[in-house]
């Protein structure tokens, strides 16, 4: 099975909650950013230490109402074709079928 980057940043924010929803954890934006920095503490491979750190940093922006930046999250959002580059937002996360 093909994973995009896109899909692999999707996946290890899952691996996460999955973690927390596990251990019988609420699943909040805190807890993620935790799990995924005890995650990271023993992962090897360096692909997904960055696809971590990137979550980590984007979730973050998540903590406080209106701390969030509006430059777009490009890890884990893209344009679909159907509209102007410009438009594309954090905000927009597309999964695919």
């Amino acid at each position: 099975m093909y994973f995009s980057s896109d899909e692999k940043a999707n996946v290890i924010i899952g691996e996460a909650a999955m973690n927390l929803f596990n251990a019988g954890q609420d699943v909040n934006v805190e807890l993620l950013i935790k799990e995924l920095k005890v995650m990271a503490d023993s992962e090897v491979n360096e692909y997904r230490l960055e696809q971590m750190q990137n979550a980590r940093q984007w979730l973050t922006g998540f903590k406080t109402i209106g701390s969030r930046s509006t430059s777009p999250a490009n890890w884990l959002s893209r344009n679909t074709g159907n509209e102007p580059a410009a438009s594309a937002s954090a905000d927009d996360i597309f999964f695919r079928h």
